[in-house]
């Protein structure tokens, strides 16, 4: 587990929802594997589909020519279709079935407690995102569970795990 931890990227970019220029995300995401991110979860909820599909298709492609790990957040058949790594939320942990797993691609998943953490090991995650670790306006009104809670997760599980929410760059020594 150790070795596996150290092999993984420090960071692990999410996306935000594309604003109204696709252009402008397409660049935002260049620019960040341009400036070394290892590995990307695209995401990016509801973004009309059609939409999506061309931007994943588009953005799968950008990750592809620069060697960069690229999952997508949710959706296992486009997944598939576009040869990406699958993200699982949370909440579909419970429902997920290993054999949906995209063969070849790495698996990860959104976990916010110990049983999140054992679920996603038991469906052979390569790795987790673990938190939100401090208040996010994604989830308004979570306080988050603080690096002492996130240690003591981090304490029940072997998997390489990212830490996630309201954190920034310079959080990255803690």
């Amino acid at each position: 587990p150790v070795v596996a931890a150290l092999l993984q990227p420090a960071e692990y970019l999410v996306t935000p929802t594309p604003g109204a220029d696709d252009r402008a995300w397409l660049e935002r995401l260049r620019a960040s594997l341009d400036a070394g991110i290892g590995r990307v979860q695209l995401r990016a909820p509801g973004l009309d589909p059609s939409r999506w599909r061309a931007l994943v298709a588009e953005a799968a492609s950008l990750c592809r020519a620069r060697g960069v790990e690229a999952l997508l957040n949710g959706d296992a058949d486009l997944a598939r279709e576009h040869g990406l790594g699958l993200h699982l939320r949370a909440q579909q942990l419970r429902a997920f079935d290993a054999g949906m797993r995209v063969p070849g691609q790495p698996l990860a998943a959104s976990c916010h407690d110990a049983g999140d953490l054992r679920r996603a090991a038991a469906l052979g995650c390569d790795f987790v995102v673990l938190g939100a670790v401090l208040p996010t306006p994604s989830h308004p009104g979570l306080a988050g569970m603080g690096w002492d809670g996130f240690a003591a997760l981090r304490e029940t599980s072997d998997l390489p795990i990212h830490a996630i929410g309201g954190l920034v760059r310079a959080d990255i020594a803690t």
